[in-house]
């Protein structure tokens, strides 16, 4: 597992780095106001950068002494969080991102076996919230508000 492991984030590693290049390579837009079309792009490649390196470290620096989950009891909960994203996509552009999101969250924390209902509350009130102020004033990006909400005002 360990030898996966380093093998895997070098891989990463080096799509991380092409699709750096590749970004690198994007237009820059001239408008006010508005990210580059290169902005989400560079946020994927580092996030992807940063965990594929975390990777690496964990797999060099730690023992691989876990037990390796039956592949059974991990391709369930991987299907019904499928099938709950899915959902959550049909359902943003009717709902909304904020009312899409709070019942996404929310299903999403019980999957992952999450029973405090504050914890829970917090979760898929906050988040949503959060993220819906974070795109709209840090980074100036309007988040769909769905067809229903369009049509109360």
């Amino acid at each position: 597992m360990k030898r996966r492991n380093i093998a895997a984030a070098c891989v990463l590693l080096a799509i991380a780095v092409g699709y750096g290049y590749q970004t690198a390579l994007l237009p820059a837009r001239t408008l006010p106001n508005t990210p580059d079309p290169s902005f989400f792009p560079w946020i994927n490649t580092i996030l992807l950068g940063v965990l594929s390196f975390a990777l690496l470290i964990q797999a060099v620096l730690w023992s691989n002494d876990e037990r390796v989950m039956e592949a059974q009891q991990a391709s369930v909960p991987a299907i019904v969080a499928l099938g709950l994203f899915l959902l959550y996509l049909v359902a943003i552009p009717f709902f909304g991102f904020v009312l899409s999101s709070v019942p996404f969250f929310a299903l999403f924390m019980v999957l992952h076996n999450e029973r405090r209902k504050l914890w829970l509350l917090i979760g898929a009130v906050g988040i949503p919230i959060f993220l819906y102020n974070l795109f709209k004033h840090i980074f100036g990006v309007s988040l769909p508000r769905g067809i229903f909400l369009g049509l109360l005002g």
